[in-house]
């Protein structure tokens, strides 16, 4: 395979434009509820994305373990694997789905005995939480089909399922939380639909390649050969941790906003979601490097995997720069967006600076998440993410607890992104001796 920017360029395109969309849900459900009566209703979503960030993306290592191992089994063509490798994660996210939903009351409990969110929101949350719950099994499929597409560079697939997913939800949110005055009501059954139709199309797609791939000659009897099973386990069990760190720490965020106050919860909610919007346009380059690693190092092509991580690279940093001017030049238009509550446009307004720093010091921590997910080293994924989140937590406890404020809090969740990409930087050689020369 040839790797040129010509030919990351060409995997990345759709993937902005896809990953651009995922935020949007974020967005709208922000701005809905942010221009209710009160900051409640924002800070209720809040508390819920959480812990459907908890559920999502501690199960994410179901979409990376995927596409690690097809991007690798597709370089050696091995297309039986790449086939099973895409049904083994596909039994785990059922099983899973259903067995979450079942127990959503304790999840429920489980959820505000951690965040000790105020009493004020529990009725909100609890109707946001229900009703998102029902489209969980779905979603960790539709997660599972996104693996396959990336590790099978089938990035305009990637594109379109995104797209459809997340512009589905912002339409039937509007639709429901809007104008028919459903509220948090409307807004939690719009995600709902949002990946029930996902999944359709992503059957759909996967039934389309599936027409140009020779599968009559496979052993449907491998599918539950325990290797297969032991191979993901092995990748995901390090990528659980790692991400399950992740999202801990932007619950810690949440959680610490709450102890200050309601306006500073629902305000820390607006910076993550704008955090988002320039994350998953920068993951665009992190996901054409996991396929374009991952497929060099299954084709035992070193030279390609130096050419992936330099151009993928190049890209991601030039975005970084670019996001971060847009939000200089158009602050005040991204801020009354998001809310008309004075208290809260003030307190974004006093954090604007870190915000548009952010996406130039994420870039690097992200960019190198994509290679390791590429090159299936998930344990230094996790011990990277191990130091950079205990360093977090004992800033936030020891050192600025007695003056805690929101700067404090985002600048802490700052120099834990840099540490990131620090930490992975020095696992980077171990990439290349993945192939002997």
């Amino acid at each position: 395979m040839l790797i040129n920017r010509k030919k990351v360029w060409s995997l990345s395109w759709p993937l902005i434009i896809a990953n651009f969309t995922i935020p949007l849900v974020g967005l709208t459900d922000t701005i809905i509820m942010g221009h209710m009566p009160d900051s409640l209703y924002l800070a209720a979503i809040a508390i819920g994305g959480i812990v459907f960030n908890f559920m999502y993306a501690g199960l994410n290592f179901l979409r990376m373990g995927t596409t690690g191992i097809v991007a690798q089994k597709f370089g050696e063509n091995n297309f039986e694997e790449v086939f099973f490798s895409l049904l083994r994660p596909t039994l785990i996210a059922v099983s899973v789905g259903f067995i979450l939903y079942l127990n959503r009351k304790y999840i429920y409990d489980l959820s505000v005995y951690f965040l000790t969110p105020d009493q004020q929101l529990l009725e909100l949350y609890k109707e946001y939480l229900f009703i998102r719950m029902i489209g969980l099994p779905a979603g960790l499929l539709n997660i599972v089909f996104l693996g396959w597409f990336f590790g099978m560079q089938k990035t305009k697939s990637v594109m379109l399922q995104l797209v459809i997913i997340n512009l589905m939800n912002v339409i039937a949110s509007l639709y429901l939380a809007v104008y028919l005055e459903y509220g948090i009501f409307g807004v939690a059954l719009g995600s709902v639909l949002a990946q029930i139709s996902g999944l359709l199309l992503s059957i759909i797609i996967f039934l389309n390649h599936f027409k140009t791939l020779n599968f009559s000659s496979f052993d449907l009897k491998k599918i539950i050969n325990l290797n297969g099973f032991l191979n993901l386990f092995s990748i995901s069990k390090n990528l659980f941790v790692r991400t399950m760190l992740l999202v801990s720490v932007q619950a810690y965020l949440i959680k610490k906003s709450g102890l200050i106050g309601v306006d500073q919860l629902a305000t820390m909610e607006i910076l993550i979601v704008i955090f988002g919007l320039s994350s998953y346009t920068l993951d665009a380059f992190a996901h054409a490097a996991e396929s374009t690693v991952g497929v060099s190092i299954g084709s035992k092509n070193q030279k390609n995997i130096y050419k992936s991580i330099k151009n993928t690279t190049e890209f991601a940093l030039s975005f970084s720069v670019l996001i971060g001017i847009f939000l200089y030049i158009t602050d005040y238009y991204i801020i009354n967006l998001f809310t008309n509550i004075p208290v809260l446009q003030n307190l974004t307004i006093d954090l604007w600076t870190l915000v548009i720093i952010t996406p130039f010091i994420s870039m690097l921590a992200f960019q190198l998440d994509g290679i390791f997910i590429g090159a299936t080293l998930a344990k230094e994924m996790r011990n990277s993410m191990i130091l950079s989140s205990l360093i977090f937590y004992l800033i936030i406890e020891f050192i600025i607890q007695d003056t805690l404020n929101l700067k404090n809090l985002y600048s802490c969740f700052l120099l834990f992104l840099i540490l990131r990409g620090v930490f992975l930087t020095f696992y980077l050689p171990r990439v290349f001796k993945l192939i002997k020369n």
